[in-house]
């Protein structure tokens, strides 16, 4: 079972996380800035998987407070705007 897809969304591409949250599942689409701000404070130290088991963890997080911000709703794209509104 793949954990993440590449997929072109609204003439986007994106990477889609599958995200386990409060018990519920949810495919998170995340733009490329999205996933380079997350990914900007990644301990290059870390090997592959250790950096995308950190990298998946942090889209979780933002993905959980997209959807106590916005009444259980993922946005189509987590996009940069959603992070800094996070912050």
């Amino acid at each position: 079972m793949h954990t993440s897809e590449r997929i072109w969304h609204e003439d986007r591409d994106c990477t889609v996380f599958m995200l386990r949250i409060r018990g519920s599942t949810h495919r998170c689409a995340v733009s490329h800035e999205a996933l380079y701000l997350l990914a900007q404070t990644l301990d290059p130290r870390l090997d592959r998987v250790d950096a995308y088991i950190a990298l998946k963890r942090r889209v979780g997080l933002a993905a959980r407070d997209c959807l106590e911000r916005g009444a259980g709703m993922l946005p189509p794209v987590l996009e940069a705007r959603h992070l800094q509104s996070a912050a």
